[in-house]
């Protein structure tokens, strides 16, 4: 089952979807271009302050479309994703928590985008899951 003909979605919701994620991938190549010539002192702080600025405005952008998403799908459609974010937000919540008290038995220090993407591949996970256990047709509700 792919994102492109899962029964989970409508053309309006597929519509949806995709229109956050050209906006998640802006602001996700944003902030990694931000990242290297911020880090690797290739522009002046000025240039970087506006990379910075556009990387916040891009992901901002992608969490409104994410919640219109949301908004306008349907039931089925909705509970995936919303169980999909609360999977997400308790593993990123436990690997956080967890790696701070191995960081203080002399693990080596992580970033906090270690953990956003321990989030991350976890709601991609949860939606895969998700739509696997509702999109199969002995499952779809009469």
């Amino acid at each position: 089952m792919t994102f492109n003909d899962p029964p989970l979605f409508t053309p309006r919701d597929l519509q949806s979807y995709r229109v956050f994620i050209w906006w998640m991938m802006g602001g996700m190549f944003a902030f990694a271009a931000a990242t290297i010539l911020i880090d690797g002192n290739f522009v002046p702080p000025a240039i970087g302050w506006g990379l910075t600025a556009l990387s916040v405005v891009l992901m901002i952008a992608a969490m409104r479309s994410y919640i219109l998403f949301l908004r306008l799908a349907d039931g089925l459609l909705r509970k995936v994703h919303v169980e999909a974010l609360a999977f997400a937000f308790g593993a990123g919540i436990v690997a956080m928590m967890g790696y701070r008290l191995c960081e203080r038995l002399g693990a080596p220090k992580l970033d906090v985008n270690d953990a956003s993407l321990v989030m991350l591949l976890c709601w991609i996970g949860g939606q895969w899951l998700g739509a696997r256990r509702y999109g199969s047709s002995e499952e779809q509700p009469q």
